[in-house]
């Protein structure tokens, strides 16, 4: 078993230029990342923009490679984790289940709007509201609290790659890491294609 890191370059022109490495460690990986980037023009003094699914090694290797490059976290991480919280808050009984719901949609909007000390405050209040007796007593609170809990963590942990989302796509710069998903599939589809009768050699 070993892992993947796929990624995509953009240049200001449109153009395009893939990249894929197994990752075996910090120096390893910032070697073969730094020879990617150079193959697309991309050095350490270029100025650029690193979205990321907020994994900590990989922030790392952006750190090491492109210490002055912009960190996003990408939006549709975050979101998604956002969606798991509102749907354990709705699986508590009326009327919680109404201030666990709104609270966490303000906290998304706050976060959206790159208000991240509003998000935090509110998301910090959830947090205590849920260990409150009553709402402890509750059943599925347990599953609203832990999933409040992880939300939190994983947005503090990413701290200084959350942007004004909104504002981004507005400008329409891109604020999630889909477009690296294609990526990964013509990677994988080029090497393991059955017309083409290609595999990996351990190697």
């Amino acid at each position: 078993h070993f892992e993947v890191v796929a990624g995509k370059v953009i240049d200001a022109d449109g153009q395009q230029h893939r990249f894929a490495l197994v990752r075996d460690g910090q120096a390893g990986s910032a070697v073969t990342l730094r020879q990617a980037l150079a193959a697309a023009g991309v050095t350490a003094a270029t100025p650029a923009t690193v979205l990321c699914d907020g994994d900590a090694g990989l922030w790392r290797l952006q750190r090491e490679v492109l210490p002055g490059a912009t960190p996003v976290l990408d939006w549709w991480h975050a979101a998604v984790r956002f969606e798991h919280a509102i749907r354990a808050g709705r699986r508590l009984e009326a009327p919680l289940t109404n201030r666990a719901e709104r609270d966490l949609e303000r906290a998304k909007w706050r976060l959206w709007h790159g208000r991240w000390a509003g998000c935090r405050a509110k998301l910090t209040a959830l947090l205590r509201w849920t260990r409150r007796e009553d709402v402890v007593e509750a059943a599925e609170s347990d599953r609203l609290q832990r999933h409040v809990t992880d939300l939190l963590g994983y947005l503090e942990r990413n701290e200084g790659a959350l942007v004004p989302y909104a504002a981004r796509r507005r400008r329409g710069l891109p604020i999630s890491t889909a477009f690296v998903e294609s990526a990964v599939n013509e990677i994988v589809a080029k090497r393991m294609n059955k017309s083409q009768q290609m595999r990996w050699s351990r190697t």
